[in-house]
């Protein structure tokens, strides 16, 4: 049973690599190609990326905070898709976790690769900022915001992937390792496009 389900979730990250991820690209060389200026407001998008990278070089990771988001994906994905959670904890330093009834297999492939491809905090910003079209300080700090969050997403990404890539009772390893890639780079190829879009636009 078990060989069944990983030749179904290669078979899957096969048809979705193929199909959907040169769709992704396409759809971000389409943003570059059409965005291929300076932002609306350059030098908050600037100041935010930058106040992003500074805090990755200097500072130790929040895992408090970072848990906090990683452990709110799975438990959001649960709401979603109807699947109760019975419990919720996280700690600093020590991972979290969300108990919740069993969700079967498509809704727990997605509660599961939730973390990976969920952009928590800076969605809601992207979509505050795709509403403020006119120009002030109101919409400075948004794109300074985004900024940030995007820069700070891609750090999340990283450090999620790298600490549950491996391991045997991992997240992605029991959605699949082939097909998480394929779901975390076509939706980070998606989360780029987004981010462009908004931030570019005239």
């Amino acid at each position: 049973m078990r060989f069944v389900g990983m030749t179904i979730r290669l078979i899957l990250g096969v048809v979705l690599g193929v199909f959907a991820l040169p769709w992704c690209v396409d759809l971000l060389r389409e943003a570059l190609r059409d965005h291929w200026h300076l932002p609306q407001d350059p030098w908050a998008v600037v100041a935010g990326a930058a106040l992003g990278v500074l805090i990755l070089c200097v500072g130790r990771p929040n895992w408090l905070l970072h848990t906090l988001v990683h452990e709110l994906c799975h438990a959001i994905l649960c709401w979603l898709t109807g699947v109760k959670v019975r419990a919720f904890q996280i700690s600093d330093g020590e991972g979290g976790f969300v108990k919740h009834a069993e969700p079967g297999p498509l809704r727990g492939l997605f509660i599961l690769i939730a973390p990976y491809t969920l952009p928590l905090l800076l969605a809601p910003a992207l979509v505050a900022r795709m509403w403020l079209h006119e120009p002030g300080p109101w919409r400075v700090g948004l794109s300074a915001l985004c900024a940030f969050l995007f820069v700070t997403h891609l750090v999340g990404l990283v450090r999620n992937v790298r600490n549950n890539f491996w391991g045997s009772d991992g997240d992605l390893a029991r959605v699949g390792r082939f097909l998480s890639l394929v779901l975390i780079i076509g939706v980070l190829l998606l989360v780029c496009t987004w981010t462009l879009r908004t931030l570019w636009a005239r």
